[in-house]
């Protein structure tokens, strides 16, 4: 497969076209799996404004593309060593394609009824590590958590059902049980 001429466009256009005919989170998912891999390894995020970090944050979040309504948003991550997120939802579906660096990735499931505001019980059921090619989907109700283990800045390029600021996710703090609003900065 030739990678080198997927651009940003075109996997804008596939994935509209994925969206408007179908409504199963699953199958969107797996539908765009592979073009996520196709674009995370081409030549498009090797600019060097894509490697730019909020240093408040852990990670630089650039803007790709968003729907008026906020619907499909695609972004390029950029990840600083060391630094990552706590556990998250996105309450959208996603697509996460690392296109350079290593991603240890992390996977929860919230174990309490979810009944009282600002309180979450969460247990690990796994972890992994993510590298350039590798390619996770989340359906609305997981939750994981990002951290690039490596000694440079890593980048993934995500692609979720809404604009992760318009959805109401939340992060938790597994240590002190908590669950907090989660918006990001985005450039």
């Amino acid at each position: 497969m030739n990678t080198q001429d997927y651009s940003i466009s075109d996997y804008i256009t596939d994935i509209q076209t994925i969206a408007k005919t179908q409504s199963d989170e699953q199958k969107i998912t797996q539908m765009i799996k592979p073009l996520a891999q196709r674009l995370a390894m081409s030549d498009e995020f090797k600019k060097d404004k894509y490697k730019v970090c909020d240093e408040q944050q852990g990670f630089g979040v650039h803007l790709l593309h968003e729907e008026d309504n906020h619907d499909l948003g695609v972004f390029l991550f950029s990840w600083l060593p060391g630094r990552g997120t706590l556990p998250h939802n996105h309450k959208t579906w996603a697509v996460v394609a690392v296109v350079s660096g290593e991603e240890h990735e992390s996977y929860w499931k919230r174990t309490d009824d979810g009944s009282v505001e600002g309180y979450a019980k969460l247990e690990q059921t796994g972890e992994g590590i993510m590298k350039p090619g590798d390619v996770a989907t989340c359906t609305t109700d997981d939750i994981h958590g990002v951290v690039n283990n490596g000694q440079a800045i890593s980048m993934s390029l995500h692609t979720y059902g809404r604009h992760i600021n318009h959805t109401g996710r939340s992060q938790f703090d597994p240590e002190k049980n908590l669950e907090i609003p989660f918006v990001v900065a985005v450039d």
